[in-house]
């Protein structure tokens, strides 16, 4: 076998190696991910076991609420948004925490903070309504409402 012959078959045996390990890992990654799933699915699951105290809460900041916080401001937000305390969210989540949902009939994607999108994943029936950046107003939630999460079909509030 010449050098040139005697190195293709390296290379190629080399090729065939590294397309074992690639097969490897993809398997391997497929089945971290699955067991991912499994954890998530079983920590919602145990969260879901924990009654939520509603009456837990806190304005976005951490502040009290206060009774003028649905005061509007110019831009058509609250002065101030009700979450669920910091410890009750704690107590872990039933659905996913999700920042960005999509009002269905202007189109424009709002996102919000951290401290309401993790009141939805702990309570997702807590809030009756919610902020269209693109409308400047308030709408619904829920079956009925004008809301999905982006990147799904799921209702926001269901």
């Amino acid at each position: 076998m010449s050098t040139l012959e005697q190195a293709q078959a390296d290379l190629d045996q080399a090729k065939a190696r590294r397309d074992q390990a690639q097969h490897a890992y993809n398997a391997a990654n497929a089945e971290v991910g699955e067991a991912y799933r499994k954890v998530e699915t079983a920590k919602r699951q145990e969260a879901a076991k924990v009654p939520v105290d509603r009456t837990d809460t806190t304005l976005t900041d951490g502040s009290p609420v206060t009774s003028d916080h649905r005061e509007l401001r110019p831009d058509g937000m609250q002065k101030g948004y009700v979450v669920l305390s910091e410890a009750e969210r704690a107590k872990g989540f039933v659905r996913p925490v999700r920042r960005s949902y999509v009002h269905q009939k202007c189109g424009v994607v709002t996102t919000m903070g951290q401290a309401l999108a993790e009141t939805y994943a702990r309570d997702p029936y807590f809030y009756s309504g919610t902020y269209c950046c693109g409308c400047g107003t308030h709408y619904p939630v829920g079956e009925d409402g004008e809301f999905v999460w982006d990147g799904t079909n799921e209702k926001v509030g269901t």
